[in-house]
């Protein structure tokens, strides 16, 4: 049986594989957003990893009863459609559960025996368009990944050649290759006939654009990283600037951040609450506590705030000399203050007031998918009355 070494190492020619790559990052960006949204309160029969993972990259999953348990299965929207064309029901075919048809609400005279939990909205119409979850744009940036690792690896073993070497006859060849090998290995001279060092012809490769090239790609690499947290709302930074960031530059990344987490925190919350009235459960959906404190920043707008004079007020405090006279003027006095301002209000905020406020902002939002949902349902009630 092959070992691990035997089985990634050999056989590639020193260049990283694209399956092998790709296998890794499809992995780890899937686990970076089931990362994002934590479920409360589920019952011992669910298993909240594998109903995260299946609405991450299916993009739906039912919650029904087998027996005394209910259970988050996969499987297919299906049956008859509705005058909008959306389907009924959803066709379990589980090999331990057994196979069983959910109505996922009612419809004509079925009752409804499931809850339909979907990722977003439109992953609930199943009409064939468009496909399930975030698989797609999982898709596309672990390919992109896997590729722009292969090309870094190139990059690395092209810069390590530096010159070819040519001979007249392959007695001459195997003279200077062993020469060096020699050197290679750290001996500091080595004495050849002249004959042989005549025969030898050095040609130099040019050097000058693996260092940029590398560069170059080490940014693109992160900029791809950033630009899936961004598209999922996650803010990260995509700008590859050297320079301090000003204040339009980071709002500018902010465009699209608001939306994308939310819409699947409260599509998910609306599911989770349809269960709880079907099988009077308690379960709910939350924020990783980490992304709680920046969508906190982003509905209070202390995000806007500038990050250009507390840097400059540090960097001008700590690189001023001492005066040996102990006089200061009073632009110095002035970024002083502006300096121990700094430090009072980093010292203010400790790691429970933030875990504290993180749990605030969960709360409200959970609140506000709470009662959009109760007044969905009192328009129903007067509509159906």
């Amino acid at each position: 049986m092959d070992n691990w070494r035997s089985k990634y190492a050999n056989g590639r020619k020193g260049i990283c594989d694209f399956g092998l790559n790709y296998d890794f990052y499809f992995k780890w960006l899937t686990n970076k957003v089931i990362s994002c949204l934590v479920i409360r309160g589920a019952p011992d029969s669910i298993n909240d990893t594998y109903i995260k993972t299946h609405l991450i990259l299916d993009g739906n999953i039912v919650v029904t009863d087998f027996g005394d348990d209910i259970y988050g299965c996969i499987g297919s929207l299906g049956g008859e459609p509705d005058e909008y064309y959306i389907p009924h029901s959803f066709i379990i075919a589980n090999p331990i559960l057994g196979s069983k048809t959910v109505y996922w609400r009612d419809f004509k005279d079925h009752k409804q025996n499931g809850v339909l939990i979907s990722n977003t909205a439109i992953d609930s119409l199943g009409c064939g368009l468009f496909g399930g979850g975030l698989y797609d744009l999982i898709h596309q940036t672990a390919t992109l990944l896997a590729d722009n690792i292969i090309s870094i690896n190139c990059a690395q073993i092209n810069g390590r050649v530096t010159a070819f070497f040519t001979a007249d006859s392959e007695s001459q060849a195997v003279a200077g290759e062993n020469v060096l090998k020699t050197m290679y290995a750290g001996a500091p001279y080595k004495v050849l006939r002249q004959d042989i060092v005549e025969k030898i012809n050095i040609n130099p490769i040019a050097q000058t654009g693996h260092a940029q090239t590398i560069t170059q790609l080490v940014e693109l690499h992160n900029y791809i990283i950033a630009n899936f947290f961004q598209s999922i709302g996650i803010r990260s930074n995509n700008i590859m600037k050297k320079e301090r960031l000003i204040t339009d530059e980071i709002e500018s990344q902010d465009d699209f951040v608001q939306l994308s987490i939310l819409e699947i925190l409260s599509s998910w919350q609306r599911g989770f609450d349809e269960v709880n009235r079907l099988y009077g459960t308690d379960i709910s959906v939350e924020l990783n506590p980490v992304l709680v404190r920046e969508i906190a920043d982003e509905f209070s707008g202390e995000s806007e705030t500038s990050t250009e004079a507390p840097s400059e007020a540090v960097e001008s405090v700590s690189n001023e000399p001492v005066s040996d006279t102990n006089e200061a003027t009073e632009s110095d006095t002035e970024q002083s203050e502006q300096s121990d301002d700094m430090v009072e209000e980093t010292e203010e905020e400790s790691p429970s007031d933030v875990i504290e406020e993180a749990e605030e902002v969960v709360e409200e939002i959970v609140d506000i998918i709470n009662d959009t949902v109760e007044e969905d349902e009192v328009s129903e009630d007067v509509e159906n009355a």
